[in-house]
């Protein structure tokens, strides 16, 4: 029986994405960014202490959709709790709207080279 899908590699349309997100020249840790490509899904990921980060379209497959997409880089998280049941606090958001929700950040996914995207926001 032969099965027609799109293989071990995933979508081809999706390509790895990494870069660095700095706050005022300082690596901001913590931070959720978001690339949308217009009408398909998002693809995330969360920076290191270094500020550094990787996108994961799926939970198997890491990068972005080709083409241009929305940044949204954003420090809030909502109230959760730990495995344990223990709650935790909500978090404010650390960085203007213009990186999150009213992103102007861009940034073009290309399929033939290697994709680093960096950004270095302003907290003015």
């Amino acid at each position: 029986m032969l099965l027609l899908g799109c293989g071990p590699r995933g979508d081809k349309e999706i390509v790895e994405v990494e870069g660095t997100i700095t706050l005022d020249g300082q690596p901001l840790p913590g931070a959720t960014v978001l690339f949308v490509p217009g009408k398909s899904r998002p693809s995330g990921g969360r920076t290191d202490e270094n500020g550094h980060y990787e996108l994961h379209y799926t939970d198997r497959q890491k990068g972005a959709r080709i083409g241009l997409n929305r940044v949204q880089i954003t420090t809030a998280q909502g109230p959760s709790e730990t495995a344990d049941g223990q709650p935790i606090a909500a978090i404010a958001e650390r960085i203007p709207a213009q990186y999150n929700a009213a992103s102007t950040l861009q940034f073009n996914v290309s399929g033939d080279q290697a994709n680093v995207a960096d950004f270095d926001l302003s907290s003015h």
